[in-house]
């Protein structure tokens, strides 16, 4: 069971994995909430969920000294990442959608 929940600058356990995702796929519940559905769920949960995971192993390579201050600082930065990235593809999104019904 520790094996599952080791966090070290060199590995991140199965369950820290599944909280990073879940993270993202939390975040991609909301911008559907707040976008009225302009985008469709699975692409927000796409881009939630790989922002996070990649911002929590990120994190974890470069940050912290222990496991808890690791585990914290990965949570964080999985959390900011999956709001970053949202945030950059709905307005990608609506810059680019705009442009297309300004040339129709």
């Amino acid at each position: 069971m520790n094996s599952l929940m080791n966090v070290s600058s060199g590995s991140a356990g199965l369950l820290v994995w599944l909280v990073w995702a879940l993270i993202g796929v939390f975040g991609a519940f909301v911008a559907q909430r707040y976008t009225g559905g302009r985008r469709t769920l699975a692409f927000d949960i796409i881009i939630g969920g790989v922002a996070a995971v990649l911002g929590g192993w990120l994190s974890t390579q470069f940050l912290g000294d222990s496991a808890v201050q690791l585990f914290l600082l990965s949570v964080l930065s999985a959390v900011f990442f999956a709001a970053a990235a949202l945030m950059l593809v709905g307005w990608l999104i609506s810059h680019f959608s705009r442009d297309e019904e300004d040339d129709g």
